[in-house]
């Protein structure tokens, strides 16, 4: 009874003092903030802005109140929530139509606007100006929406076939038109001109800017096949990733790990610049693998990233802790697994995103249910918490960090930010306690916490590899530095300086840069700030003192 005892006094301290109980990673805390309406509100997407801001969106079921300032149109929602780099809301919007709107993917787009990507039962009505190809409308179509920087909406487009399409990922492409991917049940109908090989196919739809359809592709097997991320690749092309319980048949050449089909495999096409099939994969266990998340890697490869019931079995390596494991693969180019991780607890943990941070590592952010165990290094505080890894270039972990509320989280993100610090955001239903400071509107609210290593003026460091900036000179600094630079980057850098707010305060572009340029800062105030170099894929910090 004693030891009882003992373990409810440890639990109660670190809800009060959490900052003071776990020490197993390098955060510190600087912020938090949540948003949401009197109704359920669930978040899907984040991402940091080029004002230095960020935007949250997902789905809404409430009208006006709490945060949130427009009606609800029908059933659920579109709704994003703008803020600045501290967190506070500058606005929100709300796009729907009569039906349900479910709002799953956002991207900042070229002009400063954004790009939105969702499915919606809506006909025309609201903001939705196109009707539902499904005339009864129990089904979805694709539904995007494009607004400008201040959220006001610049058009919005249907797309679908007449027994459901669930769209997932939008990307905005190289020529200024978007790459959509999901998952379709129709046949040939409507916007879709191929017909479907078995239940649900990935389907992919290629638009202009305005729009305006120029292709779309259909890629299946004889089962369900669930398209979850579209992204394009360096050869112009895009990499399709989702899940598949389809054996060899249709678009698919691999058959899946689990004879019984009674589980899915992580599924991989590669399509060139019109959608024609280059090569497709299948990774996975004898149970259940779901992919959540792919990026493209500086190597030309690919990192997938989801969740696993498998044990070591197929093309994975490493048994799970629990009920389910995030499990990350690191492919080539040509779709060859390089190598595999697994991480999780003695509960159940889901991946939903991946971040390629700029010391060539990965961020990996969901949620668990686990306690203290296999790779987790902190007890959740309420019942299913949001939980980080980060790891290095090849997969290793570095350290794990759970975010701790007094309640039920869900759809864990996380991002690095442009001060190199980290930006967090999950759905939850906590009040007041653990990292969470503001109490709960009524049922899920968006949530977003900012943590940097140290503290904000400390935690911009340099990386100890160098991809682009060699050296910056003089540092500390009053009128100009020389960048030195590393030559045989053949390539356009852009270049940005950040100050402590995460506001971008200067951006410019070099062609095929020399080994040294100076720069003018006298108009920079004195302070902190960041030299941000990238490619667009690969970024690098330099820390910049100007006195």
């Amino acid at each position: 009874m004693k030891k009882i005892f003992i373990k409810i006094v440890l639990v109660f301290g670190c809800g009060v003092f959490v900052s003071d109980c776990y020490s197993q990673n390098p955060l510190v805390k600087q912020w938090d903030k949540r948003f949401g309406g009197t109704n359920e509100d669930n978040l899907t997407s984040l991402q940091q802005t080029s004002d230095g801001g960020y935007i949250l969106s997902g789905f809404s079921l409430s009208g006006i109140g709490g945060n949130k300032t427009q009606a609800l149109r029908g059933s659920f929602d579109y709704w994003i929530v703008k803020i600045d780099s501290i967190g506070n809301m500058e606005w929100d919007k709300d796009f729907g139509g009569i039906g349900i709107d479910y709002l799953h993917s956002l991207q900042q787009t070229g002009d400063e606007g954004y790009i939105l990507a969702g499915y919606s039962t809506s006909d025309s009505s609201g903001d939705k100006t196109q009707p539902n190809w499904d005339t009864i409308q129990y089904t979805y179509d694709y539904w995007i929406v494009k607004l400008d920087s201040i959220g006001n909406k610049e058009w919005d487009k249907d797309f679908g076939g007449t027994a459901g399409d669930q769209l997932f990922s939008i990307q905005q492409t190289t020529d200024g038109g978007y790459i959509l991917g999901g998952f379709s049940y129709s046949g040939i109908s409507g916007d879709k001109t191929q017909a479907k090989w078995g239940g649900y196919d990935y389907w992919i739809i290629k638009i202009d800017s305005l729009g305006n359809k120029q292709w779309d592709k259909d890629f299946g097997g004889w089962g369900d096949d669930f398209l979850i991320n579209v992204k394009q690749t360096s050869d112009g092309g895009y990499i399709l990733g989702g899940d598949s319980n389809s054996d060899s048949s249709g678009n698919k050449t691999q058959n899946n790990w689990d004879i019984t089909h009674q589980s899915s495999d992580f599924w991989i096409v590669k399509i060139d610049s019109l959608g024609n099939k280059q090569w497709d994969r299948v990774f996975g266990g004898t149970n259940d693998d779901l992919v959540n998340s792919l990026e493209v890697t500086a190597d030309g490869g690919y990192i997938l990233g989801g969740f696993s019931a498998s044990d070591s079995s197929g093309n994975k390596t490493q048994a799970t802790w629990g009920d389910y494991d995030y499990w990350i693969i690191k492919i080539d180019s040509l779709g060859n697994k390089q190598w595999d991780k697994d991480f999780g607890g003695s509960g159940a943990e889901e991946l939903y995103n991946i971040f390629i941070v700029d010391d060539g590592g990965y961020l990996l952010s969901g949620d668990s249910y686990s306690p203290i165990s296999g790779d987790k290094t902190e007890n959740n505080l309420g019942q299913e918490q949001s939980w980080i890894v980060k790891t290095d270039s090849i997969g290793n972990k570095l350290w794990d960090k759970t975010l701790f509320t007094l309640g039920h989280d869900e759809i864990g993100l996380a991002i690095q930010t442009n001060d190199g610090c980290y930006a967090m955001a999950n759905m939850t239903y906590a009040g007041i306690g653990g990292y969470k400071t503001q109490s709960s509107w009524a049922s899920t609210d968006y949530w977003i916490i900012k943590f940097c290593d140290t503290t904000l003026t400390t935690s911009i460091t340099n990386f100890q590899f160098s991809i682009f900036i060699l050296q910056l000179f003089p540092n500390p600094a009053t009128s100009t530095i020389q960048l030195t630079f590393n030559t045989k980057e053949k390539t356009k850098v852009q270049i940005e300086i950040i100050n402590v707010m995460g506001e971008r305060v200067f951006k410019s572009q070099i062609v095929n840069p020399k080994s040294q340029i100076n720069l003018d800062v006298s108009f920079l105030a004195k302070g902190i700030y960041v030299v941000r170099a990238g490619d667009g894929v690969r970024w690098e910090h330099k820390k910049l003192v100007v006195e």
